[in-house]
């Protein structure tokens, strides 16, 4: 079939294939901490939107799917309040939105003219409120409006302490109040007492399955653990230590119920055994993932009988300069993770990052065979997300 005759249904297939751009709404291991990331396919979308009018016509919907709202915002805001053929607004088809602390900072004579535009999002999923620039000399004088959000899944949230004074959209609590069908959440930057960490109001967010924390307040963890409802929380992830003691209570409370943590990329979970605790206060966890080089091993006499998936993160730890200490580091690992005794559920040890530099040395093979010996399989993640099994002795083969 040539490509002229091609239906616009295959075409609407193929456009969606080559600007795909992963909004993710649930947990995938070894994630970046967000940040202020952009459409890496915007240049994609614009560019099959001049080929044709008949590709323009098919590739608007990619255009607005993520939006940023900062400068421009009043030509945005024009913009996704025309309508479309079917009587839909443009607005509507906006998924994903950036919205920059300048974009909120208040003002006592005109409404925020991004309120306005996130109330023209009405099947808006995924909010992200980036880190802020302390150079931008914001005022926050005057309260701010905050907007229902039912359609919303993932709210990546970096703390802004002088913007979450003014409430609404600039507050953490207010911002959860108004997204009661959130799946994901992401904390961070909050350090030391804040308006959140104070609030009355309790906080129920009924569908939240993953929790991702880089934050190192312990008032903030307090209301976590004592504001917040979150009976359906699964997943945790730990992007560095929690405050003194905050870790035995967060495994006390929400412990029985997670099947999936995840330890971040910091030097400070070396320093001290937070596996053994994860272990000991999560008897239903299914999968456990962490970055072997900034992680110290758990006890040899911790016994989990349900964890079937551990996950290995690969990552340079510059502490560990000399090659004993990073193969002491290893077999430890490994050798914990071969007794069966100890993990008798465990089925698959995956090897994520780069390995190469690992894998091709004999010291490798060594502590490797704690873990095949025990009947686990050992896979590599590649980048396409295939898994490849190793096997002992040989390269590795796709299974």
């Amino acid at each position: 079939m040539e490509n002229q005759t091609l239906p616009p249904e295959i075409w609407l297939e193929i456009f969606e294939w080559a600007t795909f751009n992963s909004f993710l709404t649930g947990y995938t291991p070894f994630q970046n901490i967000p940040g202020d990331s952009r459409d890496p396919s915007l240049h994609i979308k614009s560019t099959l939107s001049l080929v044709c009018r008949s590709w323009r016509e098919w590739s608007t919907h990619l255009l607005y799917k993520e939006i940023r709202i900062r400068h421009g915002a009043h030509a945005l805001k024009q913009a996704l309040g025309r309508t479309i053929q079917d009587d839909r607004l443009y607005g509507s088809l906006v998924r994903r939105v950036v919205l920059p602390y300048p974009s909120t900072a208040p003002s006592c004579f005109q409404s925020l003219t991004s309120i306005d535009i996130l109330k023209l999002c009405p099947h808006l999923e995924i909010l992200i409120r980036p880190q802020f620039l302390l150079l931008d000399g914001l005022r926050y004088d005057f309260d701010v409006e905050g907007v229902h959000m039912p359609s919303l899944r993932r709210l990546e949230w970096w703390h802004h302490s002088e913007a979450e004074r003014t409430g609404g959209i600039n507050s953490l609590g207010a911002v959860l109040r108004n997204a009661p069908n959130l799946r994901f959440l992401f904390i961070g930057g909050v350090v030391g007492p804040s308006h959140t960490c104070i609030e009355p109001e309790p906080v129920a967010l009924p569908m939240l399955e993953t929790l991702r924390l880089c934050v190192i307040s312990g008032l903030l963890l307090r209301q976590i653990l004592f504001r917040w409802a979150l009976p359906s929380l699964i997943n945790l992830i730990m992007d560095s230590p929690l405050v003194e003691h905050a870790l035995y209570c967060m495994l006390d409370i929400y412990g029985p119920q997670l099947q999936t943590v995840e330890f971040g990329k910091h030097v400070r979970f070396l320093m001290k055994d937070f596996l053994s605790p994860c272990l000991k206060g999560c008897p239903v966890l299914k999968e456990l993932n962490y970055y072997v080089f900034f992680t110290m091993p758990p006890e040899t006499t911790v016994v989990h009988p349900t964890i079937e998936t551990v996950r290995l993160h690969a990552a340079v730890n510059s502490i560990l300069f000399d090659g004993p200490s990073l193969w002491a580091l290893l077999e430890r690992h490994f050798s914990f993770l071969g007794n069966r005794a100890a993990l008798p559920a465990l089925q698959r040890v995956v090897l994520c990052g780069d390995w190469r530099p690992v894998v091709i040395n004999q010291h490798f093979y060594t502590s490797w065979k704690h873990v095949t010996s025990a009947g686990r399989v050992v896979e590599i993640s590649s980048k396409m997300g295939h898994p490849v099994v190793l096997e002992l002795g040989s390269k590795a083969q796709n299974p």
